[in-house]
């Protein structure tokens, strides 16, 4: 825009000059035609055959001798003669109106440049005014190329960067507030457990083997408080972005065995059957987390299948994805509890001592590795989990 202005002016001040030169060349032009009308009519009286030959030395290029002195009229007193003084106040007159003429113009250019500037600078302050009071619906960017436009794209770009991490700061301080109010809520229920086997243990008399089994349940629940301040450890790297994978080559059916190793005391207590298939290939993955997932996965099919029931284990390689499925044959999960089984601190009616944190890790760990995971279940019959890595974006 700013461009445009400036090749307007100037078209208009050369037009605005060679006006005034057309316009001085006509009256200088009049003034020496009418100068020599006035010298040859007044050399006609003197002698008539004299007429051409005092026009040829008038337009001659040759330079003719001064004989103006011996009438008194040198250079120092043509402004003295009456038709060319007047000639010279219309000339000043003429360029001093056109210099006005252009200084006007360029205060009247600079002063309405001025006030749309002025105008400008103060929609942007009340702007930003309105940013500083959290206020981000308006839109003042523009699309031409000068200064202020190009500010004007630059601070709603801005805006629009400050809008979005404030609504991204105000759902983490709701999701801090939730997962406070969550975590308090999971450690109120051991931390009340404990409460009450101690005043037990310090208060009563107990035989050595009442003793022994108060301090039993002490212990187990607080096993359930580190791993689960263990595991909100984990979910919070994971939540912050601070977690690097270390991608490395396994095959899978170790990395499934790394994942059971600390099921198997429970498992067998259980009875329960594990049958591995089709578990040869390759997955390249953070084996640390990758195993973190199954492990919590597992975790979950071995707390829900029957005892004496089993738990199978299938990998499929294929041309399209890698996948792995895990199946038990427990109680199934309703419709309902399977929209829900990914969030966290939820838990199934039919799972009332988790705390709803693993299958919530898991999901975040595959999905880290561009992965997803499916659940299909039939309540009464079988939960299978399906961990899924699609080739291209694997």
């Amino acid at each position: 825009m700013k461009n445009k202005k400036i090749i307007f002016f100037i078209i208009s001040s050369i037009i605005l000059i060679i006006l005034l030169n057309v316009i001085l060349l006509k009256l200088y032009d009049s003034y020496i035609y009418n100068t020599l009308n006035n010298m040859v009519y007044s050399l006609e009286n003197i002698d008539s055959n004299k007429e051409l030959e005092l026009i040829e030395s008038l337009v001659d290029d040759n330079n003719a001798p001064n004989i103006l002195n011996k009438y008194g009229i040198k250079e120092s007193t043509m402004k003295n003669i009456s038709s060319y003084k007047n000639f010279r106040i219309e000339l000043i007159i003429l360029i001093t109106s056109a210099f006005l003429i252009i200084i006007l113009l360029w205060l009247f250019i600079y002063y309405l440049h001025s006030r749309k500037i002025k105008k400008e600078i103060k929609i942007i302050n009340e702007y930003l005014q309105d940013i500083l009071n959290d206020k981000y619906e308006l839109n003042i960017a523009e699309y031409n190329e000068n200064e202020l436009s190009v500010l004007k794209n630059d601070i709603y770009k801005v805006t629009i960067k400050l809008k979005e991490l404030s609504s991204y700061e105000q759902k983490e301080q709701q999701f801090l507030m939730n997962t406070l109010e969550d975590i308090s809520h999971q450690l109120k229920t051991p931390l009340t457990a404990l409460m009450i086997t101690n005043d037990i243990l310090v208060n009563n008399d107990l035989t050595p083997t009442e003793r022994k089994d108060f301090l039993s349940k002490e212990t187990k629940e607080l096993e359930k408080m580190e791993w689960l301040i263990t595991t909100l450890l984990k979910l919070s790297k994971l939540d912050s972005g601070q977690v690097k994978l270390k991608k490395e080559k396994i095959k899978a059916e170790d990395l499934i065995d790394m994942s059971l190793s600390s099921l198997l005391i429970p498992l067998e207590l259980k009875k329960v059957t594990v049958i591995k298939k089709h578990l040869d290939f390759n997955l390249v993955c953070d084996i640390s987390w990758m195993r973190e997932a199954l492990t919590n996965i597992l975790k979950n099919a071995s707390e829900h299948v029957l005892e004496k029931g089993c738990i199978t284990i299938t990998g499929d390689d294929n041309p399209v994805y890698k996948m792995i499925e895990i199946t038990d044959n427990g109680p199934g999960i309703s419709r309902h509890d399977i929209k829900n089984i990914f969030k966290r601190f939820y838990s199934t009616s039919s799972s009332k001592n988790s705390m709803g944190i693993g299958l919530n890790m898991a999901r975040i760990i595959v999905e880290k590795h561009n992965g997803k995971i499916e659940v299909d279940s039939v309540v009464g019959k079988y939960t299978t989990f399906k961990i899924i890595f699609i080739k291209r974006n694997y």
